[in-house]
């Protein structure tokens, strides 16, 4: 009999792969390989480059915003197990059969479809020294907040309205999606034993979407890193001073504020390191998970 070998398809299949690499060339490759040579020149975003070799490196690692909003951004990475055991347990809640839990589902997820600049701006309104929230705890006959100007309240504020509550919704949807594909007598069995919902929750639900589990974190790793400019733009502009300046907020404040688009080359390739070793986690707790 004879056997096909991998080039029996002939050109069909590099002819219909060939769009997809031409586009992953120009839009992917090439925009990472100029950006890493960039990063070793004196760079405007117009004009001649002069190459400076590791000169932007050095003084990257030598500046203090740098390290400042390389803290920020770990702030804000803290949240991520907040976040995930939040949502994960309140679509635990929901899916015990809550009244109602369609529309609240569906309200949760409204911010999703908004988008960061417009929550970002509606969380400015709410949040400011005057805003409704501070009009309640005034009301309540307590102290003011000031969410917005105090360097700690500003990026844990940031931490828990972005990474906990604007991705409460998109999390809710994903987890009961995979909650339901769990075998119902899984449930019925811990229900016969005299389980409890915590139990249920921490020995059956918990341990059976560990994968949905691995890739909402590794989404939030990515979101905190690589998806905050928005919100953090139209909220507190990195501010005040330094405490809400993230890694990828230095790199447009660097390459449009400060026109030193070579030097902020530099700190835009630390983020794609990182991005690329949270990429790569992913695959290798896949590839386990296969195995």
């Amino acid at each position: 009999m004879h056997k096909r070998g991998l080039g029996s398809d002939g050109a069909a299949p590099y002819v219909l792969l060939f769009p997809l690499i031409i586009l992953l060339a120009a839009f992917i490759l090439y925009p990472v390989a100029m950006n890493l040579f960039s990063s070793f020149t004196q760079w405007k975003g117009y004009g001649p480059q002069k190459w400076i070799g590791f000169d932007n490196y050095v003084k990257m690692f030598q500046d203090t915003a740098f390290w400042t909003s390389l803290q920020n951004t770990l702030v804000l990475a803290l949240y991520i197990p907040i976040g995930t055991f939040f949502t994960l347990l309140i679509a635990a809640l929901i899916r015990e059969g809550i009244k109602g839990w369609k529309v609240y589902r569906a309200i949760l997820y409204v911010p999703n479809l908004l988008g960061y600049v417009i929550m970002g701006v509606i969380f400015s309104i709410y949040l400011r020294d005057d805003g409704a929230l501070n009009v309640l705890i005034k009301a309540a006959a307590g102290s003011p907040l000031h969410f917005l100007i105090d360097p700690v309240l500003a990026i844990n504020t940031i931490g828990f309205s972005l990474v906990v509550w604007l991705h409460l919704g998109f999390g809710l949807i994903y987890f009961l999606a995979a909650m339901n594909s769990i075998e119902p007598s899984i449930y019925e069995a811990a229900l016969v034993d005299g389980a409890g919902f915590w139990k249920t929750f921490t020995n059956v639900t918990v341990p059976s979407v560990r994968f949905a589990i691995e890739f909402f974190v590794v989404f939030n790793f990515i979101e905190v890193f690589a998806r905050m400019f928005p919100f953090i733009y139209t909220l507190t502009q990195g501010g005040p001073g330094y405490s809400t300046f993230t890694l990828e907020y230095g790199i447009f404040a660097q390459a449009f504020q400060k026109f030193q688009v070579g030097y902020a080359s530099a700190w835009s390739m630390v983020l794609f390191i990182f991005c690329a070793v949270i990429s790569t986690l992913q695959i290798r707790m896949m590839r386990r998970r296969e195995a």
